[in-house]
């Protein structure tokens, strides 16, 4: 290729021109670069720039849209905790009914407490409607799980209510009437001597059947003095029944049995002035008077058995 050459105007002479051929091409290139990034920048605000007005209009449009959908989600929420007061009072009746102790404001509170700002926070929300409605929302969680556990709870209490009202020495565990001497301080009949009576002493002929008051399990089978032929059911929930003076044992010990089973007979087995049951009911170690836990003298017999109801004699 020929040489180029420029003329001076300084020194009056020409020069050459060195590197020709990479001068033009970074030029070149240069050139082509400024070109196409100046198309991308203008076809890219082009859209905007040209009608900036119909972007905002559709901004407004959605925020628009956003806010009514806020005020149906908050319409909905405000239904929800109208359901969760109703949930809230009916577990407060039926903790009453399950002898559950009742739920305090201060334990509720607590039960419910926690930040209300977490889901916001974590998701960096700005808007104050938005934010406050996820809020509420959080707060509901919370509120819904707390009844929810309450609700299980009640119904563990139900189950156990159930079982106990299987358990507890509920019936007259044989027929006939009761002696004299009731429960508490009395004359030991053989004996002449005042002495706390621990149960009662139900008359009956030798050999009347005698039948559990309430599932349990037969705890002790053996001879005691003065009481005889003894039995003791474990009845579970702190009750323990006690039968004595008997001629015959029907159960074993370690044996589960239901109420209205029968478990012996009727004696008079040990210090007995003659054939009757000596009955006892205690609770924690503590002996209670059996007669408060009959109705009306209500024994197995007057069991429905085809309707499982109690009726009276």
């Amino acid at each position: 290729m020929k040489k180029l050459f420029y003329f001076s105007k300084a020194s009056l002479k020409y020069i050459e021109i060195k590197h020709f051929k990479l001068k033009l091409f970074s030029f070149l290139v240069a050139s082509s670069i400024l070109f196409a990034a100046s198309i991308v920048v203008f076809y890219y605000f082009f859209g905007i720039g040209s009608n900036p007005n119909l972007t905002i209009s559709s901004l407004k449009n959605e925020n628009k849209e956003l806010k009514s959908e806020i005020k149906r989600m908050t319409k909905s929420y405000q239904e929800i905790v109208a359901d969760v007061e109703k949930i809230t009072a009916l577990n407060s009746e039926l903790r009453i009914s399950a002898n559950l102790q009742p739920i305090s404001d201060e334990e509720r509170l607590l039960g419910v407490g926690g930040s209300a700002d977490y889901l916001s926070t974590n998701l960096n929300i700005r808007d104050v409607e938005v934010k406050n409605l996820l809020n509420s929302v959080e707060e509901m969680m919370k509120a819904v799980e707390f009844e929810k556990n309450q609700t299980l709870e009640i119904a563990a209490k139900i189950s156990m209510n159930a079982e106990l009202y299987r358990c507890i020495p509920a019936i007259k565990p044989t027929i006939g009437n009761y002696s004299i001497d009731g429960f508490g301080m009395r004359t030991h009949p053989i004996l002449g001597i005042r002495k706390f009576h621990h149960g009662i002493d139900i008359n009956c002929d030798k050999g009347t059947l005698v039948r559990s008051p309430g599932n349990g399990k037969v705890a002790v089978i053996e001879r005691r003095s003065g009481f005889g032929l003894v039995i003791e059911i474990d009845h579970g929930f702190g009750y323990r029944t006690i039968y004595a003076h008997l001629s015959q044992a029907m159960v074993k010990e370690g044996e589960s049995i239901k109420r209205g089973q029968t478990i012996a007979k009727s004696g008079s087995s040990g210090l007995s002035s003659g054939p009757h049951l000596h009955y006892e009911v205690h609770h924690d170690g503590i002996s209670l008077d059996p007669t408060d836990f009959f109705f009306d003298d209500l024994t197995f017999f007057d069991l429905d058995t085809s309707t499982t109801s109690l009726t009276e004699k």
